[in-house]
């Protein structure tokens, strides 16, 4: 079978790679969709995922499917069964897991390897993370299930009321989910943007305004007309949203650092102004089983719709090069990778 291959740094090829065989408990799903993402775009920009994934290696992992072979006690499942699935898995033993904190679990088992034409999934994903494709709803967009649930758990975390108003940092694809489920639960989104066409895309994804600063422009006199937030969603992953996430919230307002920034990147904050306007910084790292059943839920009944930031599908031979493109920035949205084309 053909698969994409990391072989280091901005090097992906596509190779023929032995057909996997379902294990006891596992099965091996024939890819009808896989969805480029971020972290797809900083893996193959650096060559390597310190958690995860060592080159050579297969990657992708926002994946539905049709089952291609079973292996021994897969019961809930058979070949045909259209499939959708979360790209890990908790052990739901350790003292994280007991907690319901399992997205920090002690031995978190990660899948990597929807950009081919058939995936292994392991017993553990199978188990708690695999769920039928409901009716109706098309792979491409249940293919964006695992990073909706990780914006299902951000939203859980900050914990946003109906009537509040919320800013956030950043107009990729993760930044405008949350722009949609705040929409769905009664909750103003302001979004800053890089462009107007982000602009445009904000809106269309269930932003209520947006806001475009000029070149050069501090955020803080970007957003001055934009009024005051009761919570700030950093979801880019850079030292300067970060930085100011806690200086354009509101008294007693709450700070989500979401993106996740690179290791070596160190911020300061104000800790009188943290202290004396009760200003509570917040943190969430992936998701949780029951954050991907949520997530799964929202995109079938239409509450979520990845389709405005889905760009134009490719075939395995054009993977590389839409990672190049959003490295650059020239591809803003999530790229479908067709291993059939």
């Amino acid at each position: 079978m053909r698969a994409a291959i990391l072989r280091g740094k901005e090097d992906v090829a596509v190779l023929d790679v032995p057909v996997p065989a379902p294990g006891p408990g596992e099965v091996v799903l024939s890819i009808d969709a896989a969805l480029t993402c971020g972290t797809d775009a900083k893996v193959f920009r650096r060559g390597y995922h310190a958690r995860m994934l060592r080159p050579p290696c297969a990657i992708g992992h926002e994946y539905a499917g049709t089952v291609a072979a079973a292996g021994a006690g897969v019961s809930r499942f058979r070949e045909g069964d259209r499939v959708v699935g979360a790209n890990s898995a908790p052990c739901g033993a350790c003292p994280w897991c007991r907690k319901g904190r399992e997205s920090l679990c002690d031995d978190l088992l990660f899948v990597n390897g929807a950009f081919a034409e058939r995936l292994l999934v392991p017993a553990r994903v199978v188990e708690r993370n695999l769920h039928p494709l409901p009716p109706g709803c098309d792979p491409w967009r249940a293919a964006a299930v695992e990073p909706i649930a990780c914006v299902l758990k951000g939203i859980e975390a900050a914990a946003p009321e109906a009537g509040e108003r919320v800013l956030v940092l950043g107009s990729g694809s993760i930044a405008l989910f949350f722009a949609s489920e705040l929409r769905a639960r009664g909750v103003e989104c302001v979004v800053l943007c890089r462009s107007g066409t982000a602009a445009a895309t904000a809106r269309a994804m269930g932003a209520a305004s947006s806001v475009v600063p000029l070149q050069g422009e501090d955020l803080r006199d970007a957003l001055r007309a934009a009024g005051e937030f009761d919570v700030v969603v950093e979801a880019a992953g850079a030292a300067e949203t970060t930085e100011a996430a806690p200086a354009l919230a509101r008294k007693g307002g709450r700070v989500l650092l979401f993106g996740g920034c690179a290791a070596d990147v160190r911020v300061s904050v104000d800790p009188s102004r943290l202290h004396y306007e009760e200003i509570s910084v917040l943190s969430s790292f992936h998701h949780t089983p029951r954050h991907v059943r949520a997530a799964l839920d929202a995109v079938a009944s239409g509450r979520i719709d990845p389709r405005p930031v889905t760009e134009e599908p490719v075939g395995l031979d054009g993977l590389a090069a839409a990672l190049r493109g959003m490295c650059a920035r020239t591809i803003r949205g999530k790229v479908p990778v067709d291993p059939k084309r």
